[in-house]
């Protein structure tokens, strides 16, 4: 559900409205579910108001603080963001998170129930403010992070790269800053793993970039994220992302650009090209003849191919949960080609690019090739 926002001194607040159901917010990934019609407000705040409360618990953030109101109706559940990686030691993070409810005498800390990127609170009271603190148990999680990246200017060619967990409050900070410079977002994917919190990491091209500093660390800030400056001489390059403290040099992103001017120059001869060679096709696409004749009973879910779906945006994270939680690979087969084919002919073909990277061999199997 897209909120309604208000913005008073440069103090966002966002408001939803559901009748009874699960809703999650597509701007800060908050979910509720309500037995009947309810109307949320939120705002982010900034974690420092308790600096001094996570120092003596010897905490951190974990999640975007925030400011939740209950306007009108009752919560039955309410589910939290946050950015730790479950995967491989889910245990003892799970030990170490606690949900804060802060107040104005101070804080209180509490066990919460947690999802992949959630933490869910049953009949949640609205005295808190925050959402999710890392405890000391474990000083160097794993995170979900982004890394955004906005074209600074065309001559000469710059871009500002900004590594930062998956937070949207932070991602919020760095369009408001951007929106002043003048930059302009290019939508990439997020990194095709989790990445280690307070962890450095360097940042290449495949051209003659110039790019500084050298090597950032990963860490959650209170203010706008720290950023690589790329001053590049081509028009068209990749950037690749690698962890200063992997001898194997294993990329952990990569993205290919392109500068506003080229990216017109190539839309301009797109537009002078003939009436026939834009003019859609009446012929089947090859993911949708993929859909027509093979049976999802055939298909294996890959884990290889639910990452690369949610970056192309054909499944959301909810969508995602709900086929990996499905008991047998017959049912997560089922569900997620049911998915793929009710969104219809481009998601198919994202779904059919997606499996054949993937696993090329199956595909040729099924398609009946060599």
């Amino acid at each position: 559900m897209k909120p309604e926002v208000s913005t008073e001194k440069s103090v966002s607040t966002y408001s939803l409205s559901s009748p009874a159901g699960s809703y999650e917010c597509s701007e800060s990934g908050l979910r509720w579910t309500c037995a009947g019609p309810v109307t949320l407000q939120y705002r982010f705040m900034d974690w420092h108001a308790f600096a001094e409360e996570l120092a003596h618990m010897q905490s951190r953030p974990a999640g975007p603080l925030m400011d939740i109101r209950l306007m009108s109706g009752e919560l039955e559940e309410i589910h939290l963001p946050h950015f730790l990686c479950l995967g491989g030691c889910e245990a003892s993070v799970r030990d170490a998170v606690r949900d804060l409810h802060g107040r104005d005498s101070g804080v209180c800390v509490e066990e919460c129930e947690l999802t992949r990127h959630h933490a869910r609170l049953l009949h949640p009271s609205f005295s808190l403010l925050g959402v999710i603190s890392y405890l000391r148990s474990r000083l160097f999680p794993t995170v979900h992070s982004l890394v955004l990246v906005y074209e600074g200017s065309s001559s000469p060619l710059s871009y500002r790269t900004y590594l930062l967990p998956e937070d949207a409050h932070l991602k919020q900070l760095v369009k408001n800053d951007e929106e002043e410079l003048g930059g302009v977002w290019k939508a990439k994917p997020p990194p095709v793993r989790a990445l280690q919190m307070d962890g450095f990491y360097s940042l290449r091209t495949d051209s003659s970039s110039e790019i500084y500093p050298e090597e950032l660390m990963l860490r959650y800030s209170a203010t706008t994220p720290n950023f690589f400056e790329v001053y590049e001489a081509a028009a068209s390059f990749h950037m690749e992302l690698f962890s200063s403290a992997d001898s194997r040099g294993q990329c952990l992103w990569r993205a290919e650009f392109q500068s506003r001017d080229d990216q017109q120059a190539r839309q301009e001869r797109t537009s002078r090209s003939p009436p026939e060679a834009s003019a859609p096709s009446r012929h089947p696409s090859p993911g949708q003849d993929f859909f027509s004749n093979h049976k999802a009973a055939r298909l294996p879910v890959l884990a290889s191919i639910l990452i690369p779906l949610q970056q192309r945006r054909v499944l959301s994270d909810l969508e995602r949960e709900q086929v990996e939680n499905k008991p047998t690979s017959a049912e997560r087969n089922h569900v997620l080609l049911t998915m793929i084919q009710n969104k219809g002919a481009t998601a198919q073909m994202d779904f059919y690019e997606v499996l054949k990277e993937a696993d090329p061999a199956l595909v040729n199997d099924l398609e009946g090739t060599t």
